[in-house]
């Protein structure tokens, strides 16, 4: 499987990181290409898969597109290049918050690019977390939100095959619990001076 990611900051790198466990190859591109230099040999390191770093225009290629920047760069992204990812995969991890905050994110995302398969994961764990694996020798969990029952699907087992549990919670307007699950996990995280990973844990656990 062949997965472009957006982005190399923490959780570009994490994502990264658990889709070479799975045994993906992976084009990872940051406007810093020191960052997406660094963040790959992070990320590949003692995994069976591939991690590279790449052009914006290369990571767009793959059938799979992760969204690792932050809301407003992705959404400038998409309203840029929206016609060209047509029947791709794009996942989206950003948490809109402040001015940016909107009752679904993701769904504003999409109407710049409603030809593109849309899912929302990984935004309920930070990326240490994602990075670790695991969080209390627990595997983290990643909530999947999607309309799109075959492109959810896909996640779920890049997801599955990473280590971690992917959880299949519905369609894409539960993206917006999502996002509200996540940003009150980030003020917790500073309310507590958390300053390992933290992660939304669904019990029971099997």
């Amino acid at each position: 499987m062949r997965i472009g990611i957006i982005g190399a900051g923490g959780m570009g790198g994490a994502i990264a990181r658990r889709a070479a466990l799975a045994g993906a190859s992976v084009l990872l591109a940051d406007r810093s290409q020191d960052r997406a230099r660094r963040a790959a040999a992070l990320a590949v390191r003692d995994t069976p898969g591939a991690v590279r770093p790449a052009t914006v225009a290369g990571a767009l290629r793959p059938q799979l597109i992760v969204l690792a920047l932050g809301w407003r760069e992705s959404l400038g992204l998409i309203e840029s290049r929206g016609r060209a990812l047509a029947g791709r995969t794009l996942v989206d991890v950003t948490v809109p918050t402040g001015r940016h905050a909107t009752a679904n994110g993701v769904r504003a995302l999409a109407g710049a690019a409603p030809g593109a398969r849309w899912v929302k994961a990984f935004a309920t764990a930070d990326s240490r977390a994602l990075f670790a694996g695991e969080i209390d020798r627990r595997p983290v969990d990643v909530f999947v939100a999607s309309d799109d029952d075959r492109a959810k699907l896909s996640v779920i087992e890049l997801v599955d095959r990473s280590g971690l549990r992917a959880l299949d919670v519905g369609g894409l307007d539960n993206a917006r619990v999502l996002e509200e699950m996540a940003r009150i996990g980030q003020e917790m995280r500073e309310r507590l001076l958390i300053t390992g990973g933290w992660s939304f844990q669904f019990l029971p656990s099997w």
